[in-house]
């Protein structure tokens, strides 16, 4: 039985509350995007942030979705979730990350807006061929 402390749901309402949806992102094909702050990363289990992007992808607006974990001061690790359409480890590539076509990451440093920022540009430079037709 897949298990939470009771914690984690208040974090996980507050997370996905403060979730931005941007239609225009990804060749107009949507971002949704969160961030996990440190005091959550480091208070729960690797399972529970990273199931995050999973929830995430269920938003019907966007093909991507994004969850930006702070893992240090300036340093965050970035999973990824594409429905198909969008190959996010050619985005995650051009980042410093991989994957593949589906489900990718990538770890940068800077404030989460320089990392959006970074990724927005990564998913609009991703190659043609790269997306399905």
């Amino acid at each position: 039985m897949d298990t939470h402390p009771y914690t984690w749901l208040a974090a996980l309402g507050r997370i996905l509350q403060s979730a931005v949806l941007e239609q225009g992102a990804a060749r107009g094909l949507g971002l949704v995007h969160a961030r996990v702050p440190l005091e959550d990363t480091t208070r729960f289990r690797t399972e529970e942030v990273d199931g995050l992007v999973d929830i995430l992808r269920t938003a019907a607006e966007a093909e991507v979705a994004a969850v930006l974990k702070q893992v240090g001061n300036q340093r965050w690790i970035t999973s990824l979730r594409s429905d198909g359409r969008v190959d996010v480890a050619a985005a995650a590539g051009l980042l410093g990350g991989g994957g593949h076509r589906a489900a990718a990451g990538f770890t940068a440093d800077g404030t989460a807006d320089e990392v959006l920022a970074s990724l927005r540009e990564a998913l609009a430079a991703v190659p043609p061929q790269a997306l399905a037709s």
